[in-house]
């Protein structure tokens, strides 16, 4: 599928060396400014995203919805514009969103403390100690990012296919690295263009569901395979279990649906 994920510490050079990997594999870089022009879909509410943004959530923010929407608007984002093929997504948690996916290739950068901040004081115009709380704030952020919509820790080895430390590298020399270990994997070599067309033929049954036909849902889960679509969750009006089957066949990469959604009875106490 010739698809990279970038993930990067502030003051490891990130930005530029995704930027760079983009243009030496003539690929398109997928980075928040071209994942926002595609992150709009049918019927999403109207958010802001850089409310969660790569973001540590407020302690109220755990218990809105704002966090669903943001999620399905990402995975939707992500997913479309994967299905083509050659892009490097920088960031956002695309390291989780395309795992398990073959053809995807995943990249840490990392540098050590002296180093980033060394780099920020000179990026951002400022001094040591206003460098190493950018340093501490962009850390907490992206942690508390990872764990609050994935589940995952951003820092885990195991989450990647290769962590590069850029210490004594320039962009350049990043970028060409991370290029030709891609080439060197079996990623280069595989094609996971199934598993990405199912998930993402299960995301617009979701986002039908959800955001078009707003149908009231608890627990949804919805899977895809060549077609045949299953969904579970549950409902407090008998009539909505139907709804979620109906959306769902009115889809178009849709050929046959088997319904577990059930009916909760909301008066009920256990």
């Amino acid at each position: 599928m010739s698809i990279i994920t970038l993930s990067r510490v502030a003051g490891s050079l990130g930005d530029e060396t995704a930027r760079l990997l983009a243009e030496s594999m003539q690929y398109r870089l997928m980075d928040r400014s071209a994942m926002e022009k595609t992150i709009d879909g049918e019927g999403f509410p109207d958010i802001p995203l850089d409310r969660f943004d790569e973001h540590s959530p407020s302690f109220w923010e755990n218990f809105t919805t704002g966090k669903d929407v943001y999620l399905d608007r990402l995975r939707t984002s992500m997913l479309e514009s994967a299905t083509g093929g050659k892009a490097v997504f920088l960031g956002r948690g695309s390291q989780f969103i395309m795992n398990g996916i073959p053809g995807t290739f995943r990249v840490r950068l990392i540098a050590s403390h002296d180093v980033r901040v060394a780099r920020l004081t000179e990026i951002l115009g400022c001094d040591v100690k206003t460098a190493e709380r950018y340093c501490r704030k962009s850390d907490h952020d992206r942690h508390g990012f990872s764990r609050f919509f994935f589940g995952g820790h951003w820092t885990d080895p195991a989450t990647y296919d290769m962590t590069l430390c850029t210490d004594n590298l320039d962009s350049r020399t990043a970028a060409d690295i991370v290029r030709d270990a891609y080439k060197a994997s079996p990623a280069s070599k595989t094609d996971g263009g199934k598993i990405l067309r199912n998930r993402l033929t299960a995301q617009i049954v979701r986002n039908r569901i959800l955001y078009v036909e707003r149908v009231p849902v608890d627990l949804l889960e919805v899977e895809a395979e060549d077609g045949h679509v299953t969904i579970r969750g549950t409902v407090t009006v008998r009539e909505n279990a139907d709804r979620c089957e109906t959306a769902a066949r009115n889809i178009e990469a849709v050929t046959s649906v088997d319904a577990e959604v059930y009916f909760v009875n909301p008066v009920m106490t256990y």
